[in-house]
């Protein structure tokens, strides 16, 4: 039973370390994003990807400007990933130590699947929780590997792409030094 995780996980990740090419196509125009995005990179502005919350069965639809005003610190993670659920409580702590701060954590999913993502692994997390409806912010942002650690500023401007991981005490070195923050 180990082995076939290990060859779906290895199977998934790589099937996103294809090449970049213009990440949005006209199926994804139905959710009102842009269809000429490609790749993003530190300096770029956020395009207003949905995802869904954990409202309800199926969640609402929420965007990244609705937490325009504050940094956003994103932790991209899935439920079948072992070292992300490991990373997970060191950025829970952060979030705890940086509450009265001007930064928002935020962890979005790479679960395709609702049940897995409100599952137990979600339960044991808290915090604010989005999960994405395609493939859409996986491509725009070249998530090829997790966890991963975003940063944006308060206009939604990318700061990073690959923050260092919330168990190494210079993540929150790097954030105190925010301005404003």
């Amino acid at each position: 039973m180990t082995s076939f995780w290990a060859v779906a996980t290895m199977i998934t990740l790589l099937s996103k370390m294809i090449p970049a090419q213009p990440v949005l196509s006209d199926k994804y125009s139905y959710f009102n994003v842009v269809t000429d995005t490609i790749r993003l990179k530190v300096g770029d502005k956020c395009p207003d990807i949905i995802f869904q919350d954990t409202t309800g069965d199926q969640g609402n639809n929420v965007k990244l400007s609705e937490l325009k005003g504050k940094y956003v610190l994103i932790d991209v993670w899935a439920s079948w990933c072992a070292p992300c659920r490991s990373e997970y409580p060191h950025f829970s702590l952060l979030a705890k130590k940086m509450k009265d701060k001007e930064i928002t954590f935020l962890s979005i999913s790479l679960d395709t699947q609702v049940w897995r993502w409100k599952g137990p692994v979600l339960n044991q997390m808290g915090g604010l929780q989005w999960k994405v409806r395609d493939e859409t912010f996986e491509k725009a942002f070249g998530i090829n590997t997790i966890p991963r650690y975003i940063l944006l500023d308060k206009n939604g401007i990318i700061l990073s792409l690959n923050m260092t991981k919330p168990s190494k005490p210079e993540l929150e070195q790097e954030l105190i030094k925010l301005k404003g923050i």
